[in-house]
């Protein structure tokens, strides 16, 4: 059951970053992001790529249960909401893969995970 929780944690936070892929992406003009409406400078796609580097950062760390995993996702967590709130009409319901990952973060804190 641990196992298929941490999976499926693992693939949550896997597509957020994937996700935040796509503003960096539109950003540089790397790829036409139709689900992305609003305008993104190059600058803000750098922080798109931050927050993706993050998420993707804490995968490996959290799988091999370091107990610090959560020291890069809380980093991510704050600039993803940042992004989010700069481009809410496209970017809102990232707030709920935000939430999870915070949610799983005081649940690591309070219990060995």
């Amino acid at each position: 059951m641990i196992v298929a929780l941490k999976t499926l944690f693992s693939l949550v936070v896997a597509i957020h970053g994937l996700i935040h892929w796509m503003g960096f992406a539109k950003a540089f003009n790397f790829a036409e992001m139709s689900q992305l409406t609003q305008p993104i400078s190059r600058f803000q796609g750098l922080i798109w790529l931050l927050a993706a580097v993050l998420f993707l950062l804490t995968i490996p760390v959290f799988l091999l249960r370091q107990n610090w995993w959560w020291l890069i996702a809380l980093p991510a967590i704050a600039i993803s909401q940042f992004i989010i709130i700069c481009s809410w009409q496209d970017a809102k319901f990232g707030t709920i893969a935000n939430v999870i990952v915070l949610v799983v973060i005081v649940l690591s804190w309070s219990v060995k995970f």
